[in-house]
């Protein structure tokens, strides 16, 4: 039997060579790399929401999703999808003579999703803001005896559009 292995033996040798790697696995230490201050982020809202003046109020939240993986070094720290909220700051709603609505909206935090986590779970704090005006209707209410009745057209952030938010600040993320 020499230079043969007998069944036992390979199992032993298999199960040797699989408790190393846990082993050296365990005591690799966590890759840990930094997300700068001001890195730019691209989000979107769900096409799904209407984030409107119509529909929304101030303080309320309004949940968006990663556009694009957050890559630094050629490491994708946070990934295509990750959750997001941001929340309304500002909000009139669209009035009668043909006052136009307003919103904005300010970008909150996200949630790390891929490898790299914060050490204590936090969330990624974001910066940045998206503002919009509705329609004036102020000529036609003028022009019509009815105008009184005219409403403006409410404020509305389109959802079909990528929005940039940056890091508010730098934070360490650190691999599963």
């Amino acid at each position: 039997m020499n230079g043969m292995w007998t069944r036992n033996g390979a199992i032993r040798f298999a199960a040797i060579v699989v408790l190393a790697m846990i082993l050296l696995a365990a005591s690799l230490p966590a890759a840990t790399i930094q997300l700068p201050r001001g890195t730019e982020v691209k989000v979107k809202f769900s096409t799904a929401a209407k984030v409107s003046s119509g529909n929304l109020a101030k303080d309320v939240p309004v949940l968006f999703t990663l556009a694009e993986p957050v890559i630094i070094g050629g490491e994708t720290l946070v990934e295509a999808g990750a959750t997001g909220t941001a929340k309304v700051v500002e909000v009139e709603k669209a009035g009668k003579a043909g006052k136009p609505g307003y919103i904005k909206v300010a970008f909150v935090d996200l949630d790390p999703k891929g490898i790299y986590q914060t050490a204590d779970k936090a969330k990624i704090k974001l910066t940045g803001e998206i503002e919009n005006k509705g329609k004036g209707k102020k000529l036609m209410s003028m022009l019509f005896i009815a105008g009184l009745f005219i409403k403006g057209g409410q404020g509305e952030i389109p959802t079909n559009v990528v929005y940039t938010a940056k890091v508010a600040e730098s934070i360490t993320l650190e691999s599963k």
